[in-house]
């Protein structure tokens, strides 16, 4: 699976001495409790999905010796950058 840069992405954390593909995409939200959240989107290769479909597991892994709170689930974020808000149209009237 790949990190991937949705439209909610505010943060990329970078390895130091990687490239692009060690890019960590990410952004901070709330659950609905207030507690804060630092979310990032994985999709997964077509391989990785024919997986799925045939029973394999999703397996999250977590590297140090304290395991902070984590979950997986789905979601329906677009890809890419946000796209920016539309300019309003001017609302001053021709008429004097």
């Amino acid at each position: 699976m790949r990190n991937r840069r949705t439209e909610f992405c505010d943060t990329v954390h970078e390895l130091p001495g990687g490239n692009e593909d060690n890019d960590l995409w990410a952004y901070a939200t709330e659950d609905s409790h207030k507690n804060e959240i630092i979310a990032s989107v994985w999709v997964p290769t077509d391989e990785e999905r024919e997986k799925i479909a045939n029973g394999w597991n999703v397996r999250l892994l977590v590297w140090g010796k304290r395991t902070p709170p984590v979950a997986v689930d789905i979601t329906d974020e677009k890809l890419g950058k946000a796209k920016p808000e539309p300019e309003s149209p001017n609302m001053e009237s021709d008429a004097a």
